[in-house]
C-alpha cells in the first residue's frame, strides 16, 4: 500500500516541482521507463550548456528562461521541469547536478508507479497514482 501511495508522485514524473498536472495533460497511452530515461537525457543535454557533464544552477536558470511556463499536453507534460528541480536533483548539495542525479528521482517515481513491474506505466496505473496524489494533497 505504501508503494502505491508513493506512486502518486508519478503526476510529477519529470516535472518534479511543476504546477499540478491533470490526466489530460499526459499522453493517453502507456509510458515506458525507456521513454523517461530518453526525456531526462535529452533535457540534461539541453541544460548542460558547456557540455561538461554537470548542470550548474546558472545553466538551469538559463534553461528555465527558454522553457514554456506550463506544460500543454503529451510529451510536453512529461518533459516540463519545474522551478524546484535543481534543488531536488542536487542530492549531493555540491552545486553540480550529474546525469545520474537527474535520472534518480524520475526513475524512482516511475518504479513506484509501475505496480506490475513491466517497465511500463499504463494509463490505469497513472490514473490510480494521480488519484492517490489528489487524496494526499499533491505530495
Amino acid at each position: 500500500m505504501i508503494r502505491i501511495a508513493f506512486a502518486a508522485a508519478l503526476a510529477g514524473l519529470l516535472a518534479s516541482a511543476a504546477p499540478a498536472q491533470t490526466a489530460a495533460q499526459f499522453p493517453d497511452r502507456p509510458i515506458a521507463r525507456t521513454e523517461v530515461v530518453a526525456v531526462v537525457k535529452r533535457q540534461f543535454a539541453q541544460m548542460d550548456a558547456n557540455r561538461d557533464g554537470v548542470v550548474t544552477r546558472a545553466e538551469f536558470a538559463t534553461y528555465r528562461t527558454h522553457q514554456p511556463a506550463a506544460p500543454a499536453s503529451g510529451v510536453d507534460a512529461l518533459s516540463h521541469i519545474g522551478a524546484g528541480w535543481y534543488d531536488r536533483a542536487n542530492t549531493k548539495g555540491d552545486g553540480r547536478v550529474t546525469l545520474d542525479e537527474a535520472l534518480a528521482r524520475p526513475l524512482h517515481l516511475f518504479d513506484l508507479a509501475d505496480v506490475n513491474r513491466d517497465g511500463m506505466v499504463s494509463v490505469q496505473e497513472r490514473q490510480v497514482a494521480m488519484a492517490l496524489m489528489g487524496m494526499m494533497g499533491g505530495r
